[in-house]
């Protein structure tokens, strides 16, 4: 007797019944049972995976089976078709011929058994797995191309609610007589979203510190767990809260793999906003990712000096932006107390902090700065003031002649770099249907290529694609950050005293994340004090479209380059007692 064992596939999670897969099941125990010589000995199941998107070496199940043949433990392979081992005409067809080269017979039931006795056998195998890929492409195209057409129109294709909402039928049925459900607001949790978006840009909170805001006042999930880090991060990078449907901000990567992240210049978005499900401005949307970028990891692995501006509310006024102008580390927050005799006679105690140099703090690196600490007035009050005395100068200086001299000198290489890219982004893809010709000839025998070195260069190919593809993608944005509106420029003059009013009613939390947009960092000396900004005015002012300059982060003492004779390059505050603990 034949020892028999089955394996039964679909690729997603809503062709189960029930949590099985009966029908394959079914047909292939008949088939078994008209085979004499045949003994049902085991059966293998992969729940919602793709024989197309994931690669052979990622299914669990079928490495398992490979184990299983080596070991020499079943004779025959049954699916209910061919197609259920995989559909990659890259891998599927040499792993049904790895198979009956290890004595594995493989049978479908609908198809019969799978030779290799000829150079025909060989080629029908290919294209039989070659068209089964194609089939999947154009399904998934379908698909998309659907899913895609559905959102820009404004219909809604998730079946699970993000939370602010809960899904109510609208009384419009589907071809299959299936009834459509929509968003819809649900007025408690609207008030949470407002308030983790309000914590992020007006406060300055991180993930963990909001998850652990509403964890303390008991607010839930939806399911009625704790807030998590992980959790609050999904919510702020969601756009569906200002009003607009998205589609596409996951994808499977080129050749299978694990879905990943897509680059927003993928998403696809409805056309239009649907006011019902608005509960933040895209405003604020915007200004709380670029807040989330700038504590994203990618960002702490670029430079220290990029580095420096991370936001961060915690501690003083300036705590996160400003160093010691002799070893050049952060001076950190510290607190302190004072016994103080109080009016009654009686005697009590005064807290205050300060800023004070690390180093010296643990004595580990060596610095030569006199003064370990400083008192946080002694810092604070004459940089506000030089702050305030450059927007002064800065309010009355007239900027359209030098905005439109910056303009002139912005060139159109990206553009000219971008199409380079695009057109060896085309060339990979020619090279790619030129290798899968090859495999053709391969399997014929005309080839003096093997296979290994033909799936090689396919690989190769498709990650310089990607590479080019990213290059491409970083390029527009580089494009994009050096347009320059001169209007809204000139709105910043206008919007300077009522930045200056609102800076001096926030809370410690809000004017942190003011400032952070216009300090770039402030490096304290013993006897003077640097201030180096940002000249990024757009997102100082709160308006993060005003001003993409190429330089980001532009110290004022090079700020000539930009608006000469702005103001001055340095504020120095020499002789300026700094107070010492």
């Amino acid at each position: 007797m034949k020892r028999v064992r089955c394996l039964y596939r679909v690729s997603t999670g809503k062709q189960l019944d029930k949590n099985d897969i009966p029908m394959q099941r079914i047909v292939c125990k008949e088939f078994i049972e008209r085979m004499p010589e045949w003994e049902f000995d085991k059966e293998y199941i992969e729940k919602g995976v793709s024989g197309y998107n994931k690669k052979l070496e990622d299914r669990d199940v079928l490495q398992e089976i490979k184990r299983d043949a080596i070991e020499e433990e079943f004779d025959i392979l049954l699916v209910f078709m061919f197609d259920r081992l995989g559909r990659r005409e890259d891998e599927t067809p040499f792993i049904v011929e790895w198979f009956v080269k290890q004595g594995i017979e493989v049978w479908s039931t609908q198809e019969g058994q799978q030779k290799f006795d000829s150079r025909a056998d060989k080629l029908i195998n290919y294209i039989r797995y070659w068209q089964s890929g194609g089939e999947s492409e154009k399904t998934s195209i379908r698909v998309r191309t659907k899913q895609k057409q559905m959102i820009e129109q404004g219909i809604n294709i998730t079946s699970i609610p993000p939370y602010g909402y809960e899904l109510v039928k609208n009384g419009v049925f589907t071809k299959r007589g299936v009834e459509r459900k929509e968003l819809k607001i649900i007025p408690s949790e609207a008030e949470v979203v407002k308030k983790i978006f309000d914590l992020t840009t007006e406060e300055g909170y991180g993930g963990v510190r909001i998850a652990n805001y509403l964890n303390e006042k008991n607010i839930k999930t939806h399911k009625g767990n704790n807030w998590s880090a992980n959790s609050i991060n999904k919510l702020i990078r969601n756009p569906i809260y200002t009003g607009y449907l998205v589609y596409g901000k996951t994808s499977v990567p080129i050749g299978g793999g694990k879905r990943k992240r897509q680059q927003k210049s993928k998403w696809v978005f409805s056309n239009e906003m649907n006011t019902n499900i608005a509960i933040i401005t895209k405003e604020q949307f915007e200004k709380a990712q670029k807040i989330k970028d700038k504590r994203n990891q990618e960002n702490k692995q670029q430079t220290e000096e990029n580095q420096k501006c991370i936001y961060q509310t915690k501690g003083l006024l300036f705590t996160g932006y400003i160093i010691c102008g002799s070893c050049g580390r952060k001076l950190s927050t510290r607190s302190n107390k004072r016994k103080i005799k109080l009016s009654d006679g009686s005697y009590g105690y005064t807290y205050y902090k300060y800023y004070s140099c690390s180093v010296r703090i643990d004595g580990r690196h060596e610095c030569n700065c006199r003064k370990k600490s400083h008192k946080s007035n002694c810092i604070e009050e004459p940089v506000l003031q030089e702050i305030y005395s450059y927007l002064d100068r800065l309010e009355n200086k007239d900027l359209t002649e030098e905005i439109k001299r910056i303009n002139e000198k912005t060139n159109n290489t990206e553009g000219e770099k971008i199409k380079e890219l695009e057109r060896k982004i085309k060339e990979c893809s020619s090279k790619t249907e030129l290798f899968k010709e090859e495999i053709v000839r391969i399997i014929q025998g005309q080839s003096t290529f093997t296979r290994e070195m033909i799936t090689n260069l396919i690989e190769e190919n498709k990650t310089k694609k990607q590479e080019l593809i990213n290059q491409k993608i970083e390029l527009e944005k580089i494009e994009k950050q050096k347009q320059i509106k001169f209007e809204e420029l000139l709105k910043v003059r206008q919007l300077i005293p009522d930045w200056k009013q609102e800076f001096r009613e926030s809370t410690q939390e809000k004017k942190k994340m003011m400032l952070s947009n216009m300090i770039n960092k402030i490096i304290v000396n013993d006897d003077d004090i640097e201030i180096q900004l940002r000249m990024n005015l757009g997102e100082f002012i709160g308006n993060t479209k005003l001003l993409k300059n190429e330089e980001d982060k532009t110290s004022l003492k090079n700020s000539n380059e930009n608006f000469e004779n702005l103001c001055d390059s340095r504020a120095n505050f020499i002789n300026t007692y700094l107070g010492t603990f």
